[in-house]
Parts: structure tokens; C-alpha cells; sequence
């Protein structure tokens, strides 16, 4: 009896974990699914995920890095030193570019504009709009590294698919003994099975209390003779 419940408890902790793995993973997957069909960098609750894909900020920032930019409310808040987001010019037109800001936010001809320059370029941005800017740099997440190269690859559908049968374990070897021809239904009792093998175990254990006190009054006598 006390193994069954463990082994029930194991169980509701496997699938509770499991799920919780999966609801993430399918999530994640959706967001960036949805993100890449509509053109637009995934986003949660205001806080953009991106990943470096040049070697234009090293050290800071290495290729392959996941980063977690903020959306910027007020554009004068940008400060010198601050790494933002921005949509670049030129070759890069369109494309995102993630740049240390090195000189802040200043007004030319009504607009407020901003300078930046990536640590490894030796050549500093053209001045961009603030208004171009789509985030602040608010941390890197080392680990999100080897998460994105896992879940984005098809290992991610291998370990969804994994971690969906490890869920259905059980559910799965009653569908194969059943195909087999193995199966035997698990006979289960009903209430008045158990209140009966419960009355029972008891009366057998009163049974040998019985005889155990029968045997220390025999041992008893014995002495007092």
C-alpha cells in the first residue's frame, strides 16, 4: 500500500514537470513562430528577445549571445553607455542593430537624435533618429544561448515529443499490451473489499496478539511450578 502511493506521488510529480516543460516549450515555440511569420522580434510582456548574430560589440556581446531588451517610453531617458536596439541604414536597412550608444540623446533641426558605435567597430554609427530606437539593453542570459540552438533546431521537436510520451508512459504500454495481446485488466477493489481485507488483517493481528500473551502466561506458570 505504501509503495503504491509512492509511486502515485512520483507520478503526479513527473507529469507536473513535464507539463510545465512542455507549456514552455510550445510557447516559446508559438511566439516565435508568430514573430517570424507577421516580420516582427518575439515579445513578452513588453521585453524583446534577441540574439547577437555579428561580432560588431565583442567582448561585450559574442556571437550567438541572447539578450533581453526593454521598450524605451521616454527616448531622452537614453543615456551615453546605454547598448540599444535600433533599425539600421544602408546595408543594414531594415535589419536590427544592437549598438552601444556613444553619445546621448541631442536635438538637431527640431529631432531628437543619438550616436552609436558597436565596441569592435573602429568607425562610429551615423546619427539615428531616437525614435528609430526599439529597446534598451537590459541584461544577456548566457544559458538562453544553448535553450535557443536546443529548442529552434529539430532536437526541440525530438525533446517535445520526448517529453509528450514520458507524460503518456503508461497510457502507451496499455495501448501496446493491448496490440499484443498481453494485456490483463488491473482488478481493482471495491469498498467492501477493502473494509473486508481490512477487518480481516485486523482480527489476524488481534489473533496473534492473543497468542503471544497465551504463550507469556504459559512461560509464567511454568516458572511459579
Amino acid at each position: 500500500m505504501k509503495r503504491t502511493g509512492i509511486f502515485r506521488v512520483l507520478k503526479i510529480i513527473k507529469n507536473v514537470i513535464c507539463w510545465t516543460l512542455i507549456v514552455c516549450l510550445v510557447s516559446m515555440l508559438i511566439i516565435f513562430f508568430m514573430a517570424r511569420t507577421s516580420g516582427e522580434t518575439p515579445s513578452v510582456f513588453g521585453c524583446s528577445i534577441l540574439r547577437v548574430s555579428s561580432g560588431s560589440m565583442e567582448p561585450e556581446l559574442m556571437v550567438g549571445d541572447v539578450i533581453i531588451d526593454k521598450k524605451i517610453e521616454d527616448y531622452s531617458d537614453i543615456k551615453k553607455g546605454d547598448v540599444v536596439t535600433f533599425y539600421g541604414s544602408g546595408n543594414l536597412s531594415g535589419m536590427l542593430v544592437t549598438h552601444k550608444v556613444i553619445k546621448a540623446p541631442y536635438y538637431e533641426n527640431g529631432v531628437l537624435m543619438i550616436q552609436t558605435r558597436g565596441i569592435a567597430n573602429e568607425i562610429a554609427d551615423v546619427p539615428i533618429k531616437a525614435t528609430d530606437v526599439t529597446g534598451i539593453m537590459v541584461c544577456k542570459v548566457p544559458f538562453l544561448n544553448a535553450v535557443f540552438s536546443v529548442f529552434l533546431s529539430p532536437w526541440g521537436l525530438i525533446i517535445l515529443i520526448g517529453l509528450i510520451a514520458l507524460v503518456f508512459f503508461d497510457e502507451i504500454v496499455v495501448i501496446v499490451k493491448i496490440l499484443t495481446g498481453n494485456y490483463e485488466p488491473e482488478k481493482r477493489e471495491d469498498i467492501n473489499e477493502i473494509i473486508t481485507r481490512l477487518q480481516s488483517e485486523k482480527l489476524k493481528e488481534q489473533a496473534e496478539k492473543a497468542k503471544e500473551l497465551t504463550q507469556d502466561s504459559e512461560e509464567n506458570i511454568g516458572k511459579d511450578e
